[in-house]
């Protein structure tokens, strides 16, 4: 399945694997358990979006704003993996646009993982 996702062990963090072929359908069906993971959680959760295996971006993609890691009183920051300079302009761009600061981009699932540790131990000194 091209777009994977998962909770973390912790459950502090969603994982999102997105390869090809992309289709923007199966991203909203996962966003919908996202919105259940979240729902059912009492706590802020972050994401990891690994996009690394994707070799294109459908050309409807910007509607992928509208999926709950954004909007939801429980999202946390999202790190972006594996994404393009110039896609990572434009997401920028569209973040801004909605007011939204929580996003870092990395060039590794390893360099994520270890910003992701961070934030979950100061997460969870927080709580």
């Amino acid at each position: 399945m091209p777009v994977h996702l998962q909770l973390s062990e912790t459950q502090r963090y969603l994982i999102y694997e997105i390869s090809e072929p992309f289709v923007l359908d199966e991203l909203m069906q996962a966003y919908e358990q996202e919105r259940q993971y979240r729902d059912s959680l009492p706590h802020t959760v972050h994401s990891i979006v690994d996009m690394s295996q994707l070799k294109r971006i459908p050309a409807n993609w910007l509607t992928a704003k509208a999926g709950p890691g954004l909007k939801h009183p429980r999202s946390g920051e999202i790190l972006f993996v594996g994404v393009s300079v110039g896609i990572q302009m434009i997401v920028d761009v569209v973040f801004r646009i909605t007011g939204n600061k929580r996003m870092k981009f990395f060039n590794t699932r390893a360099e994520a993982d270890a910003y992701m540790a961070q934030l979950i131990g100061q997460s969870e000194q927080q709580d």
